[in-house]
């Protein structure tokens, strides 16, 4: 073998690597008896003669091999170059051809740094905007609605807070339009939108309405936005009213609990769990700042540039056509991102507790999958995923998630 290594910038290696003729000549035996099995037309099962497998199965045996021999390259470079990469490579060029193999391909490197203190760590401890009996009073109220009786709106009814709305709007910044603040036939409920402009500007509204009214974006918006005056107008399509379900034993029965007492005792049990499950959101997003802000990392602009196109994407904004200013938003959470992502991997390196097995989180993501019932099957979407380079996300994602929970585990919450 031969192989040649170029950092081409930090972090990101160019390796060249040329296999030598006997590695060709085993790997092809393993791809051969892999296929040894396969059915030929003309043949009886397990009767197929080899030259009929390799004529038969020919550009899928060249491709296995191709496939096989890169997979072997990968591993060769990191054992003989003692590379620690961070995340899959990337293959640029498959050649089998004159009884040699070659490839060129990318590796990327984690960056060099002194790892800050990392175990018992005092965090503030988190003061909740909310407690038990208000929250399970409002979880009851949800539950009124939702199981409430639900009518199309008549000619007398107009908008009030709670009501189910299909609307026409679009907004316009100097008379051009903002197309990601325009939208047809959206459904929202008044008062639990993400657009609290438009649930505070549409009530009293009845069908076939239209109303135009501005709105000044406050600084904490995207940059591109921030301080502009936004001109929406907004046409009511249709809408209905819901009667809140009597809190009474008829609403324990329609969550199939049998009293209205057994049904306060649960929400109450769910508020208390709620509760919980912020109060240690919050910890750990204290935990996630002290991390960051305590290590000093030089993070290569490619590991950034990829975490904001991915926050973007899942912002549902397009990157290409997103305002330099916009991007330089998201370039800077995706810093801390990568950054918190890097001291995590460093606690995993030293931590045998905070780490999940590749199998555990193969079934977290699945389990996960299985609860919200997918349409095709689940191998299908897991597919998807790692075509698309989300599967290797989301498993960077879990083993952030359970090595924070380690880490919170140690560390020391004062008042």
């Amino acid at each position: 073998m031969n192989i040649t290594v170029e950092e081409k910038e930090s972090c990101k290696l160019s390796v060249t690597y040329v296999s030598g003729a006997e590695e060709i000549l085993n790997k092809r035996g393993e791809i051969l008896q892999a296929f040894k099995k396969a059915p030929v037309p003309g043949f009886r099962t397990n009767k197929v003669p080899l030259d009929a497998i390799k004529i038969h199965y020919k550009q899928q045996i060249e491709d296995s091999l191709k496939r096989a021999l890169a997979e072997e390259a990968y591993h060769s470079t990191l054992f003989e170059k003692k590379i620690k990469p961070h995340g899959a490579p990337k293959f640029n060029s498959l050649l089998l051809e004159n009884g040699k193999f070659s490839c060129e391909f990318e590796l990327y490197t984690k960056p060099n740094f002194d790892m800050a203190p990392y175990k018992d760590l005092e965090i503030p401890k988190p003061h909740p905007t909310t407690n038990e009996a208000a929250l399970a009073e409002s979880m009851l109220q949800e539950l009124r609605v939702r199981f409430g009786e639900v009518t199309p709106y008549s000619g007398s009814d107009f908008i009030q807070y709670g009501d189910n709305v299909i609307l026409n709007y679009e907004s316009t910044i100097n008379g051009e339009r903002v197309d990601s603040l325009c939208a047809e036939g959206e459904m929202l409920t008044v008062g639990a939108s993400q657009l609290t402009v438009i649930d505070e500007n549409i009530l009293g509204m009845v069908i076939d309405e239209t109303r135009e009214f501005d709105f000044v974006v406050p600084e904490a918006g995207l940059p591109s936005l921030s301080g502009k005056n936004i001109h929406f107008k907004v046409t009511l399509n249709m809408g209905s009213k819901t009667l809140p379900c009597p809190l009474t034993d008829e609403l324990a029965l329609k969550v199939n609990m049998k009293s209205l007492d057994e049904l306060r005792a649960f929400v109450h049990s769910a508020a208390m769990g709620k509760l919980a499950n912020a109060e240690q959101s919050m910890i750990r997003e204290s935990l996630s700042n002290r991390l960051v802000n305590d290590n000093q990392i030089d993070v290569p602009n490619w590991m950034t540039l990829s975490e904001a196109k991915y926050l973007a994407h899942n912002s549902q904004l397009n990157w290409e056509t997103m305002p330099d200013e916009d991007k330089l938003r998201y370039m800077q959470m995706a810093e801390k991102n990568v950054k918190l992502s890097l001291i995590l991997d460093r606690v995993r390196e030293e931590e045998p507790l905070a780490q999940l097995s590749d199998q555990e989180v193969f079934d977290i993501i699945k389990q996960n999958l299985a609860k919200t019932k997918v349409q095709t099957s689940i191998d299908d979407v897991i597919k998807e995923m790692n075509r698309t380079g989300y599967l290797q996300i989301l498993s960077s994602r879990i083993k952030d998630e359970r090595t924070l929970e380690f880490l919170v585990q140690s560390a020391k919450i004062v008042e």
